[in-house]
């Protein structure tokens, strides 16, 4: 096993250079995110590439191509996942049955043309680190959900589980990590051993070439995915939303950084007709404005969400005087849901933060972005977690906590129950609001914290030293 890469100082204490040569080296300096292909994730990091790019680092983005223009747009330089170096693209090559990881010539190679200072590296691949590490590239981790790590009292948050003081609770988080951390070994040390996936004859095959003790190398007390030993964290979602405990040594928490203000107005017929109906029910103030979305992540559970929104089409029809927005995602066929009563609309997509600003609360799947946006727009939610691999779960819980909404399960609640629980909402909306308020204030002091820079400076100039 390698040495622990650990730029930082012990504690965690910065000691960030400010000399002009460092200021003047600074400006050359490249930084490259390699971020996972998904749109919640590579949203998360526009405000930090943003804030770096102003610090004077040079920013360039490592994307399937499929997500390349979300970056573009904001006009960070992009390469298509770094082909053929990073290990999604890698051409395997059987030798004796193993992998050939002199394919990492190809990568040292992009990396030479490339010659990143540092890069960020999505935790949700968190197995690339290994191979950054080889080939002596200082590299840190970024997670724009809640810590994966065990954290003593607090449940995995793949789980619904609403931790308190009490012994109960106590034992049932505990439960809850023993059952996950077992079942999660036991599943990588399957797919490591015998697995026929890629990614993982990949990882084995490098470790094994490298002579590197892959069951040291690597973190299994996570809750997703797998960590990797000795690299520092940076983690986006926000402080003030989780549940209270402390920070683990080499865990920043820096979130939340959005760019509120990233979406394009929207100049559509049938989206300005939504406005106007807004305006005339404001104006009437006769009925709420409800937002329904499932998130970009809607696409992999059809089936879960045509069920969901037939609920909410009935919802709709049994609340008149409420007008009620759909964004189903550009996978569904929107067909399913005729006919559809005259206060509901049905859009593929919409520009969320500009709607949520026009809205009284939202129905959310709970995904860390969408709970962020809500907050910085001040809309309380009703949160239906749409799956349990990721952090959506325990995300409701964090709403619950917080007192910023309520939520409901997906697959248990009918349309009486959701129309009671906005009720419910409705009923107590300056309680929820005002909370909601209230975690809005901090984040908006977080959001402008440059902080980031700081922490950057100190890796870049601290590697190698250690």
């Amino acid at each position: 096993m390698w040495p622990p890469l650990n730029p930082f100082q012990k504690g965690g204490d910065l000691k960030t250079p400010q000399s002009k040569e460092f200021r003047k080296k600074l400006k050359m300096a490249t930084i490259l995110f390699d971020i996972h292909g998904s749109t919640g994730h590579i949203h998360a990091t526009l405000k930090i590439a943003t804030i770096l790019k102003d610090a004077g680092y040079q920013v360039l983005y490592a994307l399937p191509a499929d997500f390349k223009h979300i970056a573009e747009a904001k006009e960070f330089q992009t390469v298509t996942q770094l082909l053929p170096m990073l290990p999604s693209e890698i051409k395997l090559k059987k030798i004796n049955g193993e992998f050939d990881a002199d394919e990492l010539s190809e990568m040292r190679r992009s990396l030479d043309q490339i010659k990143p200072d540092l890069v960020l590296l999505d935790e949700n691949d968190s197995y690339k680190a290994i191979f950054y590490q080889i080939l002596n590239c200082p590299v840190v981790l970024s997670q724009s959900m809640p810590d994966t790590a065990r954290i003593k009292g607090i449940p995995p948050f793949t789980s619904y589980h609403l931790p308190s003081v009490r012994v109960y609770s106590r034992m049932s988080t505990e439960f809850l990590w023993i059952k996950r951390m077992v079942w999660f070994r036991l599943r990588l040390f399957y797919k490591f051993s015998f697995g026929r996936t890629a990614l993982y004859r990949i990882v084995s095959g490098v470790t094994k070439k490298y002579r590197l003790s892959l069951f040291k190398i690597i973190e299994t007390d996570r809750c997703n995915a797998f960590g990797i030993k000795g690299i520092p964290r940076l983690i986006i979602s926000p402080k003030a939303f989780d549940f209270p405990h402390p920070e683990k040594k080499d865990v920043y928490r820096i979130g939340p950084l959005v760019d509120i203000n990233r979406e394009a107005k929207i100049d559509h017929p049938r989206y300005r007709l939504l406005f106007e109906y807004i305006a005339r029910l404001k104006r009437k103030d006769s009925g709420n404005v409800i937002y329904v979305s499932m998130g970009t992540v809607s696409n992999y559970d059809i089936v879960r969400c045509t069920k969901f929104f037939a609920r909410i089409v009935k919802v709709a029809r049994w609340r008149p005087k409420d007008l009620v927005v759909l964004s189903t995602g550009k996978f569904f066929d929107t067909s399913q849901l005729l006919p559809l009563p005259d206060n509901m609309i049905v859009f593929e997509t919409v520009p969320q933060i500009d709607l949520l600003q026009k809205c009284d609360f939202m129905i959310t799947h709970g995904g860390m972005n969408s709970i962020t946006e809500c907050v910085f727009c001040g809309v309380p939610m009703l949160v239906y977690p749409l799956s349990r691999k990721w952090d959506q779960p325990g995300n409701s819980a964090r709403v619950v906590y917080h007192g910023l909404g309520l939520r409901g399960r997906i697959e248990q609640d009918s349309a009486k129950t959701i129309s009671r629980k906005i009720n419910q909402l409705i009923e107590n909306y300056q309680h929820y609001k005002g909370n909601v308020l209230k975690m809005k204030g901090q984040f908006e002091i977080q959001n402008n914290s440059t902080q980031i820079v700081e922490i950057i400076e100190s890796i870049i100039a601290n590697h190698g030293k250690k």
